[in-house]
């Protein structure tokens, strides 16, 4: 088998790949689910609003933008504040609870009869939510090697995509089977069907999310399978270190990886390119050509090429452990889908349909490899990770709720002229790819793992029973 198709590293042992296995299918599956619960729900309210949700509700101009921002201000609030939490409290009862309360409160919706409603259930939703990328992406960071990491944060990211499929789908089919059953419009049964979907899940949770490696063994796990896992680390120089004193603020704040990770991040979502279903669901309505069941299951094309796009790009990730040259290969897809929306080629259907698929795809693949660069480049310091991951997050969804609500307003779709929108998308987009694949890189290559390398070290020498030596940087 050609290496880059590989699932482990050659001289992995029947040991250790017993291990992956065991973690590919409590851990990743895991929080593939929950993700995929999270995107079903972060999604759905696109294909209520296309579903009859809008005229029900009488919304008009930026409402829809509006919903959107207070879920983003919920993840923006609770991002910082619940990520770090999880080194204190387990992930294994943490991020299932929280799963559990953002399906109650997408429940709720279904109830709504004015869209200040739906602004306060949607922060709600978006409050608790906000573990759920964040912590996973730490979890994952976790128990995999820097070579397994990159695959895994994208299969884990794929699963947004499916969940924004399936909420297309879901949405077409209660409209054609639901629609008026008890009393109800299609778009309160898909709230219904989401909250049905995430309860278990949360369940799932409670069974087989794991803590991290020094912790406590999860019953899924053998003692010698256990070992493994902390040896794993211990090879590479990540072992679970930092402690929760006074030091944090010193650690965290003198690291690069608190600066660069977030910062390169952000300046991907001023594209709003995670919109891109969402634009090419508005087009479609805007063309009066198409049924509600068409405009919601077409822009499913969006989610499943990004679903294709991106392992492959953390698959070559993973193989060449060059993320930066990555970056820019695949990035080019979205610059070109920038480009041509600028233009606007508005006479041209297949052309601007097909445009929606390729920026899509090339913004997908990004996401990923910058969380997997970040849980491997923070070493073995818990609290750096938890809070870098959780300011990614923050500063992703900051930059995201700005640009929507000034650059892409849903009253000015689908071409989005009176504000440029995809002219400062296409700016953003070229900004972006640089500043991850350059700045990222260099600093990489000069710092390493800078403090959590230090914390490492200091950890080494109170500790008899590691002897391993920090890796140096490649």
């Amino acid at each position: 088998m050609p290496t880059i198709l590989r699932w482990h590293e050659p001289e992995t042992s029947k040991e250790e790949k017993r291990l992956i296995l065991k973690l590919d299918l409590c851990i990743l599956f895991y929080t593939c689910l929950s993700f995929f619960i999270k995107y079903l729900e972060q999604t759905s309210v696109t294909n209520a609003y296309v579903s009859g949700m809008q005229k029900d509700l009488h919304l008009h101009g930026k409402e829809l933008n509006w919903i959107t921002t207070y879920y983003n201000i919920g993840i923006i609030v609770g991002a910082p504040l619940s990520t770090p939490i999880l080194t204190v409290i387990s992930p294994a009862y943490w991020l299932p609870c929280c799963t559990l309360l953002s399906s109650l409160f997408v429940l709720f919706m279904y109830k709504a009869e004015q869209v200040s409603t739906l602004y306060g259930l949607r922060f709600a939703t978006g409050l608790f939510s906000s573990t759920i990328m964040a912590g996973s992406y730490y979890l994952i960071g976790s128990w995999y090697r820097r070579s397994e990491i990159h695959r895994r944060s994208a299969i884990f990211t794929a699963s947004s995509f499916a969940g924004s499929m399936f909420s297309g789908y879901i949405q077409a089919g209660l409209y054609k089977s639901m629609n008026g059953v008890d009393g109800l419009a299609s778009w309160r049964w898909l709230f219904i069907f989401n909250a049905i979907l995430g309860i278990p899940v949360a369940l799932i949770g409670f069974f087989f999310c794991p803590n991290e490696p020094r912790a406590r063994k999860p019953w899924w796990m053998t003692e010698n399978e256990h070992n493994i896992s902390e040896m794993r680390l211990d090879e590479e120089g990540r072992r679970s270190t930092g402690r929760f004193d006074m030091s944090v603020l010193k650690r965290i704040f003198c690291s690069w990886q608190f600066y660069c990770f977030p910062i390169a991040y952000g300046m991907k979502e001023l594209t709003c390119g995670t919109e891109m279903p969402r634009w090419m669901t508005l087009y479609l309505r805007s063309l009066r050509s198409y049924s509600p069941s068409q405009i919601n299951a077409i822009p499913t094309s969006v989610s499943c090429s990004e679903i294709v796009f991106t392992i492959a790009a953390s698959i070559i990730a993973d193989w060449s452990r060059k993320p930066g040259l990555v970056i820019i290969g695949f990035g080019i897809l979205q610059i070109y889908g920038y480009a041509v929306f600028a233009a606007w080629p508005g006479h041209d259907r297949a052309w601007l349909m097909s445009t929606y698929i390729i920026a899509g795809s090339g913004y997908s693949t990004i996401g990923p490899i910058v969380y997997g660069w970040a849980g491997s480049s923070c070493g073995g310091d818990k609290q750096l990770r938890a809070v870098t991951t959780a300011m990614i997050t923050t500063m992703g969804y900051v930059c995201e709720t700005l640009a929507q609500q000034l650059f892409f307003p849903v009253n000015d779709a689908p071409a989005f002229k009176p504000t440029l929108g995809y002219a400062w998308g296409l700016s953003w987009t070229i900004a972006s790819i640089l500043f991850a694949s350059l700045a990222i890189s260099a600093c990489t290559r000069a710092f390493g793992l800078g403090f959590a390398a230090k914390v490492y070290e200091s950890d080494q020498e109170s500790s008899p029973e590691a002897r391993l030596e920090v890796p140096t940087p490649k």
